[in-house]
């Protein structure tokens, strides 16, 4: 009987010996052998093609130059486990990349937060959508007219840090709603920031022509995370392509 015990607990050292070396063995083998710092590689809408790489943009992404983002929660990705709207284009930028972004920011927050502001070379501001949808809170800018104008002062901030600096500005995203005045709203905002990069010589571009017609031929579930920020993979794939085509669509 003492000898059948006796096995008995030998067999289950060993059985416990066994499980304890494999789960060692398989955490070791994690820590080599993976990556904890490798990204999901995602992709432009429809693919790279010739056409996306002719434009003013992509050369500046292509140049080396620092460049830094400025947004809300599309460009900092805080619904969809920090993916930003550029990953997809990430691969292609040779310098140095900066972001200050945060979920809900309108350019009132961006002005407040000048100090932070990294210094780069380059610069590619995606901000407005909050100042459209909420305009009613403390912050936002309650016209066009003080959207411009709030984006002008950034601007000079801007200057302030990286006096050489290239500014883009990216018009306040595109979103889905079946209020009429929500879209008027949009489309004059974005033409109030349209008409400053005019005047003062920054780049201006409207991906939302471009984002809306692929949504309406292939359906927002495919893209959308809600009704303005866009999903990972599919979403920033297609927000990424729609700036880069429009940034191609405005050189020839």
């Amino acid at each position: 009987m003492e000898n059948r015990a006796a096995k008995s607990v030998t067999t289950t050292a060993i059985v416990l010996s066994i499980v304890f070396l494999l789960a060692v063995f398989g955490f070791f083998a994690f820590v080599f052998f993976s990556n904890p710092n490798e990204k999901v590689n995602y992709k432009i809408y429809g693919g790279m093609t010739d056409e996306l790489t002719d434009s003013d943009l992509f050369e500046d992404l292509q140049s080396g130059r620092s460049i830094c983002f400025l947004g809300d929660s599309i460009t900092a990705g805080t619904e969809i486990n920090g993916v930003h709207w550029y990953d997809p284009m990430a691969p292609y930028i040779k310098g140095d990349i900066s972001n200050l972004s945060t979920g809900g920011w309108m350019v009132q927050d961006l002005i407040d937060q000048t100090a932070n502001i990294p210094k780069a070379d380059i610069y590619i501001i995606a901000i407005g959508i909050n100042d459209v949808l909420f305009n009613n809170t403390v912050k936002s800018s309650k016209t066009p007219a003080e959207f411009a104008r709030r984006a002008s002062v950034l601007t000079e901030s801007i200057n302030g840090i990286s006096p050489s600096a290239k500014i883009y500005f990216i018009a306040p995203w595109t979103f889905i709603s079946e209020k009429e005045e929500l879209n008027e709203s949009g489309i004059q905002y974005r033409s109030a920031l349209k008409d400053l990069c005019a005047e003062k010589g920054f780049k201006y571009i409207d991906p939302n022509p471009v984002i809306v017609s692929v949504l309406d031929a292939e359906g927002t579930d495919k893209f959308m995370f809600n009704s303005f920020h866009p999903n990972a993979k599919e979403g920033v794939g297609l927000f990424s392509y729609a700036v880069l085509k429009t940034a191609h669509e405005s050189r020839v």
